[in-house]
């Protein structure tokens, strides 16, 4: 049997591409990690996220 490949890393340009979307959503998010499980983010304050965005839909 074949070993499975082990989980690659993301493209610098999936990279870009999560960022631009997660700073039109909220300026204010830093890259907290990159790994393969893919790019997390660090939202100083996560309090005025909510208020922002309540009653307003979205869809993902």
């Amino acid at each position: 049997m074949a070993r499975p490949g082990a989980p690659s890393m993301p493209t610098r340009r999936q990279i870009d591409e999560v960022v631009e979307a997660v700073k039109a959503l909220y300026p204010g998010a830093r890259i907290k990690s990159v790994g393969p499980d893919g790019v997390a983010f660090d939202y100083p304050d996560g309090k005025s996220v909510l208020q922002e965005w309540a009653d307003k839909p979205f869809s993902g």
